[in-house]
């Protein structure tokens, strides 16, 4: 059975902290709000220089959410290995509406958790949380 937004049957967040990084600024709202409505707390920065930036100032996040192509600093050779290089634990989550094998190939072994196609949707969301559940 598919889990539509007014399934109850999987918990809700309790305490998890997400940051959601990409450049399009409905995309990040539109995540933003996904993610509280399952209970995160979340953060949104607009490119992966924002997101290293965010975790050296001290702060931690249980999820963060990856474009893959962002300006600035991308989700692929910098973001994610950036932040993995600096002992970054939290599950990272690479999003992209790239098709391409290579590019997703890519991502994933710059340190990706797992990869989602966008766009984000509950019950990619439920999905984490059973991730961070376990």
């Amino acid at each position: 059975m598919s889990k539509t937004a007014r399934d109850s049957s999987m918990n809700d967040a309790k305490n998890f902290t997400a940051l959601v990084i990409d450049d399009t600024a409905i995309i990040r709202k539109i995540e933003e709000m996904l993610l509280n409505s399952k209970g995160f707390k979340t953060k949104v920065v607009e490119n992966g220089q924002e997101a290293v930036n965010t975790f050296i100032e001290g702060n931690f996040f249980d999820v963060i959410i990856m474009d893959m192509e962002m300006p600035i600093m991308d989700g692929i050779q910098k973001a994610t290995k950036e932040l993995r290089a600096m002992g970054v634990k939290g599950l990272i989550f690479g999003v992209t509406s790239s098709e391409l094998k290579s590019d997703i190939q890519a991502f994933v072994e710059a340190g990706l958790d797992e990869y989602f196609p966008k766009p984000l949707d509950f019950v990619k969301i439920d999905d984490i949380l059973k991730r961070l559940e376990k």
